[in-house]
């Protein structure tokens, strides 16, 4: 479960520092949005943040077990919310956001069943 956890984890702080790092390009493949707003900007550098500190806790407990049941926990929820999001919000779904829905959904069910000790 550690190589898993290792690549899942960096997997998940990647695309958080491309939104931190590179939000225009993040709102543009992600939204098919070419003009998006300042506040647009500030919350998808927020949420970058917020998704790289979430795959930094999950590579991390792949090398402490004893954080590992709190951090899957947390990061089913996120990839689950994604996923919701993405599938039956308002919001239009791109490819981009659909490859990344489905990756998170992945990752959701492999941590649940680990967590279930499957």
């Amino acid at each position: 479960m550690e190589s898993v956890l290792v690549v899942s984890g960096l997997i998940t702080a990647g695309g958080g520092l491309a939104a931190l790092l590179v939000p225009l390009v993040f709102l543009r493949l992600g939204f098919a949005d070419e003009n998006p707003a300042n506040v647009s900007l500030f919350f998808v550098r927020h949420w970058g943040v917020l998704i790289l500190a979430i795959g930094g806790l999950i590579v991390f407990s792949a090398f402490v077990p004893t954080i590992r049941v709190p951090v899957l926990i947390a990061a089913t929820v996120e990839k689950s919310a994604i996923g919701l999001f993405v599938f039956f919000g308002p919001v239009r779904r791109t490819g981009v956001m659909t490859a990344i829905a489905v990756a998170d959904g992945v990752f959701a069910i492999v941590y649940v069943a680990y967590l279930l000790g499957l």
